[in-house]
């Protein structure tokens, strides 16, 4: 029994050590990752699809503008006065 207190505070301990510097080395971890990135040739293929997601975004935004636009004039059907109208009966 004392063996299992001894050894759940010890697992404690490293649990809790570990969850205070989790965020520091996460944060080293995308600063390397950036830097290492930002290093490669400019045809290296992340790089190029990355380029490729901002282009996408740009027209995506642009195409929802056209649609948006499109669906407001639909939206609002010209409504006929009906005293104005002329209704034919066939005779």
């Amino acid at each position: 029994m004392r063996r299992i207190v001894i050894v759940g505070t010890l697992v404690g301990v490293g649990v809790l050590i570990v969850r205070g510097r989790v965020p520091k080395l996460h944060e080293r971890l995308v600063a390397r990752c950036e830097s290492m990135f930002e290093r490669m040739p400019d045809t290296f293929p992340p790089k190029t699809m990355m380029r490729g997601i901002e282009e996408t975004r740009v027209k995506t935004g642009r195409i929802l503008e056209l649609l948006e636009t499109r669906t407001e004039d639909t939206a609002e059907p010209a409504l006929s006065d009906p005293s104005t109208e002329v209704v034919h009966h066939a005779s």
